[in-house]
């Protein structure tokens, strides 16, 4: 084999490997919805902010310096995808994470952005 075939060998391995790698049809749409949901600004807060424990829309609302409304129209998005269940106690409303594979990740990766930025 000469070097230029051996090179072309090795191409074309590593092009095989960076195909079979790609994501597939059901996987990139499991995540299309998660970056759909997730990377609007004020949900990723209202995640990071919900890994610590379940809380209320008002608390929510305080901690995010936003009304409780705007609060709950994203709350409401990511009740309907998932990632939050809610829990009514008297008069409040409390929301904590649902505990799924892709909620657990997304956890990580920002707890993991957060860890950066506090180094």
């Amino acid at each position: 084999m000469t070097l230029e075939q051996e090179h072309g060998s090795r191409s074309s391995r590593r092009l095989r490997t960076a195909r079979e790698s790609l994501l597939n049809g059901s996987a990139s749409a499991m995540l299309q919805s998660v970056r759909d949901i997730i990377c609007e600004p004020t949900r990723t807060q209202i995640v990071r902010a919900l890994s610590a424990g379940p809380l209320s829309v008002g608390e929510l609302a305080g901690i995010l310096g936003r009304s409780k409304s705007a609060t709950s129209q994203h709350l409401r998005v990511l009740r309907d995808a998932g990632i939050v269940s809610h829990r009514r106690r008297g008069r409040s409303v409390f929301y904590a994470l649902t505990s799924a594979p892709m909620v657990d990740a997304t956890v990580q990766v920002l707890n993991r952005a957060a860890s950066f930025t506090a180094a």
